[in-house]
C-alpha cells in the first residue's frame, strides 16, 4: 500500500481536543499504512505523538480530565497577581508562568506514558514546528527523536508557559504567524493532504480578535525583544487560511465549528469538540474511500 498521505495538525491549546477527535478514527481504522508523514505544532504535536504511538484514545481524558478538571493547567490569577506579573515582566523580562507544561510533561512521561519507542520505530516521518528565538524564524524538528521534549518545545508559548527546561532553545512554533504548513502543501502535489485546524482560520476571525492579539504581541515583545515584535506585527495576518487551501484538490480540510476556546474550561464544550472531530474524521475516511 502506497504511503500517499501527509497529515498536518495545527495547535490551539485546549482547542487541540478537536484534532485529537479527528485522529481517533484514523487510529481505529488503521490508517497508518497510508501515512507518509505528519507535521504538527503546539497542542497538535502532542495529539500527533499519541496518535503515532497508537494511543490516541487517551486524548479525551487528557483534555477533559487532566487539563480541564483535575488541576489548574491555566493558573488562576487575581488582579493583584496579574499586576505583579506585569510589573515583573516589564522590569525583569520575567515569564508569567501561568501555563503548566511541566505538568503536561509529567502526564506524558508518567501518568499516561507516551510510547516514544513506537514513534521512533514507525516508518512515518514526524516533524514539529518550533520558533527559534535566536533567528526569530520557525523551523521543523524531527520529533521521532526525544519526542516528548520536542512536543513541549513546540507548545511553550512565551511569556505564559513554563516547563522543566533549564534554558529555552525553542518556543511554540505558532507564536509567529507564518505559512510554513502551506509551503508543505505546495511542495507535495502528489500526496493527499489532511489539514486539521482546531478552529476555522480566516482573516475575519483574526480581525475579530485583533485587540487581544496586539496585547499579546506587546507581552511577547517585552519578553523576546523589539525585533520579534516588529516582525510579528508586520506578519499579523500571515496565516494559512481555509480559503488558501481550497484551491488545492489534493487537500482535505477539517476544522472545529463548536466555538471551543483556547482556554475553555467547560468540559461539555470540550467533549463536544472532541466528538465533532471524531465524526469528521470518520467522514473523511469515507470521502477518500478508505472505509465504506
Amino acid at each position: 500500500m502506497e504511503r500517499d498521505t501527509i497529515i498536518i495538525v495545527e495547535g490551539g491549546t485546549i482547542q487541540g481536543v478537536f484534532s485529537a477527535g479527528v485522529l481517533t478514527p484514523l487510529q481505529e481504522h488503521n490508517f497508518y499504512p497510508r501515512i507518509h508523514s505528519v507535521y504538527a505544532v503546539s497542542s497538535g504535536s502532542h495529539n500527533a505523538a499519541y496518535f503515532l504511538a497508537k494511543n490516541i484514545e487517551v486524548s479525551s481524558t487528557l483534555y477533559c480530565d487532566y487539563l480541564a478538571k483535575r488541576h489548574a493547567f491555566f493558573k488562576h490569577l487575581s488582579a493583584k497577581v496579574i499586576i505583579k506579573k506585569l510589573w515583573r515582566l516589564a522590569r525583569y523580562r520575567e515569564s508569567f508562568d501561568i501555563i503548566d507544561l511541566a505538568y503536561v510533561e509529567d502526564i506524558e512521561r508518567n501518568i499516561m506514558p507516551m510510547d516514544a519507542e513506537t514513534i521512533k520505530n514507525s516508518p512515518i516521518k514526524f516533524y514539529v514546528r518550533v520558533f527559534d528565538p535566536k533567528t526569530k524564524k520557525t523551523k521543523y524538528l524531527d520529533a521521532k527523536e526525544d519526542t516528548i521534549t520536542r512536543c513541549i518545545q513546540s507548545s511553550k508559548v512565551p511569556p505564559y508557559a513554563y516547563s522543566n527546561a533549564k534554558e529555552d532553545v525553542y518556543f511554540d512554533g505558532g507564536i509567529m504567524p507564518c505559512k510554513d504548513f502551506l509551503k508543505t502543501v505546495k511542495a507535495n502535489p502528489d500526496k493527499k493532504i489532511i489539514y486539521i485546524f482546531n478552529d476555522k482560520k480566516t482573516p475575519k476571525r483574526v480581525t475579530r480578535y485583533i485587540m487581544s492579539d496586539l496585547l499579546d504581541i506587546l507581552f511577547k515583545t517585552v519578553y523576546l525583544g523589539l525585533d520579534y515584535g516588529l516582525k510579528h506585527l508586520f506578519n499579523i495576518y500571515n496565516y494559512t487560511y481555509v480559503h488558501d487551501l481550497k484551491k488545492y484538490k489534493n487537500v482535505h480540510i477539517l476544522y472545529d465549528e463548536t466555538g471551543n476556546s483556547k482556554r475553555e474550561k467547560n468540559v461539555e464544550k470540550i467533549t463536544e469538540a472532541f466528538e465533532l472531530g471524531k465524526k469528521k474524521g470518520e467522514q473523511l475516511l469515507k470521502d477518500i474511500n478508505f472505509i465504506k
